[in-house]
């Protein structure tokens, strides 16, 4: 995290020697570069944190797992009141994985989606900041209908004509919009991503583990629907859905399009946002 005492121009010429920059075929990296609007977050410390804390998750599933095979093997090879008992604590072992697989699913989910949500927020905060500083303007966008600034810029709202104030409520659309109104490129497969991610928030946040069984139905559908597929697995009731997590894959792409977006707020800073002409005080923008 940038030291809120540096000018934009300092903490780049910090990040350069950092990098090496000065030395032959050595050059500043986006990744590093993202920090120029992302000067709140120290997104590193966060990705150590929740990928330390997965694979914890993780090694704790695994331990049910083995307990579980171990049960089982037991029962084959038992009978009478031991198997009976066997059987017993079978049952118990399988709501244990079932439950401690929701919360784990929850804690990835609670970890994952907001970390998108706030630098999402703070990089068009940033780049707002600097087209403001600078007197340039954007591109014409049909996002230019909504009536108010700081709506415009809320990445939280998307632009309906029909709306009273122009914007509709929708996340995953705002940060398409606003990023084609800055010229902001994104990742290839990001928005069908979030699309995955913010839903699955959606029902875990207010319906918990255990969700009513018409929201079941409607979320396997729009799984099938939208190819979600290999991102969800659930556990069932008979045939129908119970409860639904992140897969691990699912989990691991979340990652690395974290990995890519960073790399696109740097390319970003480079190629498109204006320069400040003079120096500010604070870091990266007054």
């Amino acid at each position: 995290m940038a030291d809120n005492k540096m000018t934009r121009e300092e903490w780049l010429a910090m990040l350069e020697v950092d990098a090496g920059a000065g030395l032959e075929n050595v050059d500043l990296s986006d990744r590093d570069r993202a920090g120029l609007i992302l000067d709140r977050v120290d997104y590193e410390q966060q990705l150590t944190a929740i990928t330390g804390l997965l694979a914890r998750n993780k090694g704790a599933d695994k331990q049910l797992e083995a307990e579980r095979r171990e049960i089982v093997a037991f029962i084959k090879q038992s009978s009478g009141s031991a198997q009976e008992h066997a059987i017993d604590e079978s049952g118990e072992n399988f709501y244990a994985m079932v439950y401690q697989g929701a919360a784990h699913s929850m804690a990835a989910l609670g970890m994952i989606a907001p970390m998108y949500e706030s630098m999402f927020i703070q990089a068009f905060e940033s780049i707002r900041e600097v087209f403001r500083k600078t007197g340039v303007s954007l591109p014409a966008h049909a996002r230019d209908g909504i009536m108010k600034s700081d709506d415009f810029w809320d990445c939280h709202l998307v632009y309906s004509e029909k709306a009273k104030y122009k914007t509709w409520p929708d996340l995953v659309e705002g940060i398409m919009e606003l990023a084609a109104a800055t010229e902001l490129t994104l990742p290839d497969g990001l928005e069908s991503l979030l699309e995955a991610l913010f839903s699955y928030r959606n029902k875990m946040f207010h319906c918990g583990f255990e969700w009513p069984k018409n929201e079941c139905l409607r979320f396997a559908k729009r799984i099938e629907e939208k190819n979600w597929e290999g991102w969800f697995d659930r556990s069932e009731h008979g045939e129908e859905p119970w409860i639904f997590y992140m897969s691990d894959d699912f989990i691991k792409s979340c990652l690395e399009m974290i990995d890519k977006v960073l790399d696109a707020f740097g390319r970003y800073c480079k190629e498109r946002l204006p320069v400040v002409p003079t120096p500010v005080e604070g870091f990266p923008f007054a």
